[in-house]
């Protein structure tokens, strides 16, 4: 009876012992969900100030891992992170650690650290990346004890290396990337020079993981890396070109720009209101009489506004072009409008100024030499020089200025007619003392 009583004893707290392995399994798998879904919305979150960071963000492939410290990325774009640090970070603090990570691909760390000592490249790239980030995102101290060097931003990752051997007892610095303890570089490194170096650093003091731990961490997957390496290696290129571009990590610049890009034009992109702003518009400074006999040639992509066609009479449309880093964007969708109504009002040419802080292009197109055309500048926003050499041809009686209102202009009216063309996100917060103003709305009709 007692032996029963025993056996029916034990049969209970093994089964109470199941139902509370399979609750704290079950809290386990719910804690993993919800911080994984906090970290996609925080990888989301880094691309509204970064939008050159967006490939990446969509790219990397997050695991939860205690076997990091803290968290670490791999050239394949693995991203690991331990749970319980990313639970201890508020949210500015992850999306600030998050974009941290995305840097590193983006920077390359991974390959400019080979053939040096890698923790030590991996340490130099830390303080330019947390100062970058310190200035876009608006951050007095670096997040969850990050390597902090005020203007580190404008130093090379060579230069702070060579800082760290040459000043090693005197270079505050800590344990690991985050989270680490106080520490000089000697303290970290040894003597500082690779190879050479009293003692070896903990490689788990970086957060620039090398190829060799992701096979081993990731055995079954290890075929696969040099595939998916490649893949973030064409997302970074698209991603650094953007950020050139539009000159992400400073403000508004006052130098000229020296890029060039090959535009391709979205044409029947923008809404009937936009449309028919732009329109009236030029209907109010093109010459010719318009008449239905002469039917519009894109009249027809949208039912809600008749397009009549010109009679024929040849004449010149005058664009300005902010090629500002700013302007990256937009400038697709605003030569295909052009290019859309141009060929509707019966224009046959369009002078194009292309300005940054100087004249970087003056030259006449047809609508069709819109389709895909070649940008150049993406410097600095004054649309002085341009404005000023259209006042100076007689000609010229309207012009269209296509622009996202941050730039310097010429205060005093020109003696041509302007519309102004904005993002409709920066329309409402542009007054010029001249012209007209409308928006240009980039959504689907």
């Amino acid at each position: 009876m007692g032996c029963t009583r025993r056996r029916q004893g034990d049969a209970r707290t093994a089964q109470d012992g199941d139902e509370i392995m399979s609750v704290a399994v079950a809290n386990e798998a719910n804690s993993d969900r919800a911080t994984l879904k906090r970290i996609e919305n925080g990888l989301r979150m880094v691309t509204v100030p970064l939008p050159h960071l967006a490939g990446l963000a969509a790219a990397v492939r997050t695991n939860l891992d205690w076997r990091v410290p803290t968290m670490g990325i791999f050239a394949s774009g693995r991203l690991l992170v331990n749970p319980g640090f990313a639970a201890r970070l508020k949210d500015n603090e992850l999306v600030f650690v998050l974009a941290h990570e995305l840097l590193h691909l983006a920077l390359r760390t991974h390959d400019r650290a080979r053939g040096s000592s890698r923790l030590e490249f991996n340490y130099a790239h830390d303080y330019i990346i947390n100062d970058i980030l310190r200035a876009e995102l608006g951050f007095a101290s670096i997040p969850a004890g990050g390597l902090d060097m005020p203007g580190a931003r404008e130093r090379s990752a060579e230069d702070i290396v060579i800082e760290m051997r040459r000043n090693a007892d005197l270079m505050p610095s800590r344990t690991q990337v985050f989270e680490g303890a106080q520490a000089s570089i000697r303290q970290i490194f040894g003597g500082g020079q690779p190879g050479n170096e009293s003692r070896q650093p903990d490689d788990d003091a970086g957060d620039v993981l090398a190829d060799k731990k992701e096979r081993d961490m990731f055995p079954a997957d290890a075929q696969d890396q040099a595939q998916q390496k490649a893949k973030i290696d064409e997302v970074t290129a698209r991603g650094l070109s953007l950020a050139e571009a539009m000159k992400a990590f400073r403000g508004r610049g006052d130098n000229g720009g020296t890029m060039n890009a090959t535009i391709t034009a979205l044409r029947g992109e923008l809404r009937p209101a936009w449309q028919s702003a732009l329109q009236k518009w030029i209907e109010s400074s093109s010459p010719g009489e318009r008449t239905f006999t002469r039917l519009s040639r894109r009249g027809a992509e949208c039912s809600e506004i008749v397009l009549p066609g010109r009679k024929r009479e040849s004449w010149m449309l005058n664009v300005v072009l902010d090629t500002s880093g700013s302007m990256t964007d937009e400038i697709p969708l605003a030569l295909g409008a052009i290019a859309d109504f141009c060929d509707a009002a019966g224009v046959d040419q369009i002078r194009i100024i292309q300005c940054d802080t100087a004249v970087t292009s003056d030259e006449t197109v047809s609508p069709e030499e819109l389709a895909v055309f070649s940008v150049s500048g993406f410097g600095g926003s004054d649309l002085s020089p341009a404005m000023a050499a259209l006042a100076e041809d007689p000609q010229v009686t309207a012009a269209v200025i296509v622009t996202d209102g941050e730039i310097a202009f010429p205060s005093d009216p020109m003696p041509y007619g302007v519309l102004w063309v904005l993002p409709v996100r920066q329309a409402g917060r542009f007054n010029p003392p001249y012209g007209r103003v409308i928006a240009m709305d980039g959504s689907r009709p």
